[in-house]
């Protein structure tokens, strides 16, 4: 009787320790690795539906990304980017401005604030932002082809035709030549009404009032780091 309740321990110690071998053991931080990669591939599909121009279902899934601190900004950018695509500059704006808070040397950002002055009918800053940012890269040939046709929607005709000799000399292969130069056979010079640009313009970067406009996307909170909430709580 004894030998036999013996043998039965044996086998149920064994039984027990061969469950605890192949039983799957959780590995530290695996859970955060899942969630993780949960939010980039919400990016992925994100970026899917965007190639594809299905743009509110982009937006749905840059959201879900922007959730996770560490693509936050990847996220956050390519949300400003479908808006601006969707010409719906009330949102555009605000996001690029907060991204040139954070980036204030970025051209490709204040390339995108510059082309939503154009398209909201704010040439004047329309011009002076792209003057200065042919001027941070002259060899720009899409910086040089908006700014003289900016000049030519404000009707700074002499401007234009100036800035278009520099484009004919630097970019002659440009397809925007043509179309520069019909303009220009329609007009009639000794009527063009430039408009001299105000005094201050000269004195301050039309961005650094940009950094100077607190709006709605500024309230926006980045998500926190695990680390940062784990240490908050306690």
């Amino acid at each position: 009787m004894k030998k036999r309740l013996f043998y039965s321990c044996i086998f149920i110690f064994f039984s027990l320790c061969f469950s605890c071998v192949t039983k799957p053991v959780p590995i530290p931080g695996d859970k955060k690795i899942a969630i993780d990669n949960i939010y980039l591939e919400y990016l992925n599909i994100a970026d899917v539906y965007y190639s594809l121009e299905k743009y509110d279902k982009a937006l749905e899934y840059y959201k879900l990304a922007m959730q996770d601190f560490k693509i936050y900004w990847a996220a956050y950018y390519k949300t400003a980017k479908v808006y601006a695509v969707q010409s719906n500059w009330d949102s555009a704006l605000p996001m690029y401005r907060r991204l040139l808070r954070r980036e204030k040397d970025n051209d490709s950002i204040k390339a995108s604030i510059a082309y939503i002055y154009s398209m909201t009918g704010s040439l004047k800053k329309a011009e002076r932002a792209y003057k200065e940012l042919v001027f941070l890269q002259p060899d720009n040939q899409e910086y040089l082809e908006n700014l003289i046709a900016v000049y030519f929607a404000r009707e700074h005709y002499e401007e234009g035709r100036a800035r278009l000799d520099v484009l004919i000399e630097k970019f002659p292969d440009s397809e925007n030549i043509q179309k520069f130069k019909d303009v220009l056979k329609t007009i009639d010079d000794e009527n063009s009404d430039e408009i001299p640009l105000d005094e201050e313009d000269g004195e301050k970067s039309v961005f650094d009032e940009e950094l100077e406009n607190p709006d709605e996307a500024e309230a926006e909170q980045v998500p926190a780091s695990k680390k940062t909430e784990s240490s908050t709580a306690d």
